[in-house]
């Protein structure tokens, strides 16, 4: 995960000795290149880690940082205009507030928590303050003392797993595109030559089971993503009736549009509501005209994206109209 990267690093940082800079997307208005949420590390040596939204406005953040790194002084929000006319030379038309936050020996304990809460998949929320300084609770340490004085406020962690049921081509090829794209994914299939972890050297797990007793081995829970495309269509129903009773943030099938048909009347059958029936994603993927696996893997990605997004509250992408 970008995130958890970007907090490894900072910790690293301080064990080493070294002073950084986080900066924090905390509001935008209009057209603008990334919203809330966006970060970007600027290290003592100079580099750069993440991101603000790049171009101008993230070339003037990270002279600013450095300017904080090298004072001392200067940390907090910042306001960036994207109009013409502006001080980032851009002309989006859009307002960007980006919060500096020193990182020292100070933030360590609320890094380390950070670290914790993204790499168990726990929620918490992190909080800035009006000179920057940053803090990370606990969902039920909310309540704790200084947390309203706080002028930014962001849910942390908790963010789903894709499982894919089935390692075939397709599966092969759409593990290394999600990685790629901050998903982390566990690998689900019943035959044994399809689940070598050397072929999925970047899933969080591969695992060997029977399509029709997932629970055996896994299960779901609401935030978690369900991608199915095992070698045929009983073994779809199978993983598909399953999946849905635990109810996941997604569900998606490979398949035509005639074995939409098919499986609609299998689900309802087996009593499961038109409403839940609805939220299965079958064909899965954006149509784009995708035919070979590295297509069809891209046009997959490109829907979860896409229902990340919304579930983030995101927008229409940089410098929206």
């Amino acid at each position: 995960m970008e995130d958890l990267k970007l907090v490894r690093t900072l910790l690293e940082q301080l064990e080493a000795g070294r002073k950084a800079v986080l900066c924090t997307v905390t509001d935008a208005r209009g057209s603008v290149p990334r919203g809330p949420g966006a970060r970007m590390a600027v290290l003592s040596d100079g580099i750069s880690l993440g991101t603000v939204g790049g171009g101008a406005v993230e070339l003037q953040a990270q002279q600013d940082a450095r300017t904080v790194l090298t004072d001392g002084t200067g940390s907090g929000p910042r306001i960036y205009d994207l109009g013409a006319g502006g001080q980032t030379g851009m002309v989006c038309g859009g307002v960007v507030t980006i919060c500096f936050t020193q990182i020292d020996a100070g933030a360590r304990a609320d890094l380390g928590k950070w670290a914790e809460l993204l790499e168990s998949r726990r929620t918490g929320v992190l909080l800035l303050g009006p000179d920057g300084c940053l803090r990370v609770l606990e969902q039920d340490e909310q309540a704790a003392s200084g947390a309203d004085a706080a002028i930014y406020r962001e849910d942390i962690g908790g963010e789903g797993v894709v499982y894919l049921f089935g390692a075939g081509h397709v599966g092969r090829a759409l593990v290394s595109v999600l990685t790629g794209l901050e998903f982390p994914v566990v690998v689900y299939d019943e035959r044994p030559e399809a689940v070598r972890p050397e072929d999925f050297p970047t899933a969080l797990a591969v695992v060997q089971g029977e399509f029709s007793d997932l629970s055996a081995h896994i299960h779901l829970t609401a935030a978690d993503y369900a991608v199915v495309m095992t070698p045929g269509h009983c073994a779809d129903l199978a993983v598909v009736r399953q999946v849905l009773a635990w109810g996941p943030s997604y569900v998606g099938c490979m398949g035509s549009r005639k074995k939409r048909a098919f499986l609609r009347t299998a689900l309802a059958e087996a009593g499961f509501a038109p409403e839940q029936i609805d939220t299965v994603h079958l064909p899965i993927g954006l149509e784009i005209g995708a035919r070979t696996p590295a297509e069809i893997a891209i046009s997959v990605a490109a829907e979860l994206i896409a229902h990340r997004a919304a579930l983030r509250g995101g927008g229409s992408g940089p410098c929206p109209a």
